[in-house]
């Protein structure tokens, strides 16, 4: 599986922001996570980060939760806000259309 998770964050809680990434650098991914992988933006009311993050097959519901638990010393920024979104490959989705 793979989410994909949305940041944003005024731009003037970088000072907090450098913390937490930080404090998040110092600990090791979960081994339920394969890969996490963060893109960002810049525009007139902050910063905007994407985060694709790939799980391992049959670690779903622990890697939601690891995700979470990662993501909240961030969400402790005032301001700030995180989507966590399940996505599926086009081939999975034509599956569903079809099973409908």
């Amino acid at each position: 599986m793979i989410f994909m998770g949305t940041y944003t964050m005024p731009s003037d809680m970088t000072d907090e922001w450098v913390k937490c990434m930080s404090d998040m650098a110092e600990n090791q991914i979960p081994s339920c996570i394969k890969r996490w992988q963060t893109y960002t933006c810049y525009g007139e009311e902050g910063s905007k980060g994407y985060n694709l993050i790939f799980t391992e097959k049959g670690k779903v519901d622990e890697a939601f939760i690891e995700i979470n638990k990662i993501m909240f010393p961030f969400l402790q920024i005032e301001g700030s806000t995180w989507k966590l979104e399940p996505l599926s490959r086009i081939t999975e989705a034509f599956e569903l259309l079809k099973a409908q």
